[in-house]
């Protein structure tokens, strides 16, 4: 009995990688049409034409475009939380540059989706989603990155480092990423923890 299980595992991986082949050309095509225009823009047949999918696949896998993009967004969100929540707080308090090296290179890893989205036709409720992730763990643990005491400050104070990481991930992107992500955490911490008097050392 459990050899027959096993059997029928192994006959649908080839299924498995035909369906991760389908949704991440049909996730490419997106990224790639996003850069020319607005999501409410693009159709079901320009996006499976793009991707060489046919329709009808498509729709065993999406609602329609916003559903392909609310799930890639999903996707990405889930690798954010990842990423951010397998650095503790000690670890991130002694050198904050080993968490932002880890979002900078999941940034990189995902660069064209990740430069639409907090770019010019990108999506602010994703944008949102994200800030309000990174706030829960700041509140939870991370409270010594923004260096406040007063409850009042914190919501202005992270707007502030939010905004400016938003910022140096844009110009990032914009002059083609010649920075190593290790380099933008290095000077992510330094502004960070010193302002920017602290990029001249």
């Amino acid at each position: 009995m459990e050899s027959s299980t096993i059997v029928s595992a192994s006959e649908q991986t080839p299924t498995d990688r035909r369906i991760r082949k389908t949704r991440a050309a049909l996730k490419k095509s997106l990224t790639t049409l996003m850069q020319q225009k607005q999501i409410k823009d693009i159709s079901v047949r320009e996006l499976t034409e793009l991707a060489d999918v046919n329709r009808g696949t498509f729709y065993l896998h999406y609602k329609d475009v916003f559903d392909l993009l609310e799930q890639s967004e999903a996707d990405l969100l889930n690798e954010f939380h990842d990423t951010i929540n397998s650095y503790d707080a000690a670890h991130v308090s002694e050198n904050s540059t080993f968490l932002f090296e880890g979002v900078y290179n999941l940034c990189k890893q995902n660069a064209d989706l990740v430069r639409i989205l907090i770019g010019e036709n990108g999506d602010i409720k994703f944008l949102n989603k994200l800030k309000d992730l990174v706030k829960s763990k700041c509140l939870e643990e991370w409270s010594f990155i923004t260096n406040q005491q007063n409850p009042r400050d914190f919501d202005s104070y992270y707007a502030f480092i939010v905004g400016g990481c938003i910022s140096l991930l844009q110009n990032w992107f914009s002059s083609g990423m010649i920075q190593s992500p290790h380099e933008l955490a290095e000077l992510t911490r330094k502004i960070l923890s010193g302002g920017l008097s602290m990029t001249r050392q």
